[in-house]
């Protein structure tokens, strides 16, 4: 996995999952919190969350009809990995 920083979007998205950790989320559980916040739209948080599987920085796990999203590495992690980047 390479390490670089997040877009806006994944940022945000990601500490809410981080806020989570060591739980898993759902998309809608993430949208409802960045929904309090900005205006944003069901459909972008679940493409961002995909992407964020995609680029390896989310684990998922099949729950009924929906993913249940988990962090790869913790927040500490991450920044550790810039620093040294």
């Amino acid at each position: 996995m390479r390490v670089r920083g997040f877009g806006e979007l994944e940022a945000a998205v990601m500490d809410r999952v981080w806020d989570h950790d060591p739980y898993t989320v759902t998309v809608r559980e993430v949208f409802e919190e960045m929904a309090q916040q900005r205006r944003i739209a069901y459909t972008t948080v679940m493409s961002t969350m995909d992407n964020l599987h995609t680029k390896g920085w989310l684990g998922r796990e099949r729950h009924g009809r929906a993913y249940r999203y988990h962090a790869t590495m913790t927040r500490e992690q991450h920044s550790a990995d810039l620093m040294r980047a």
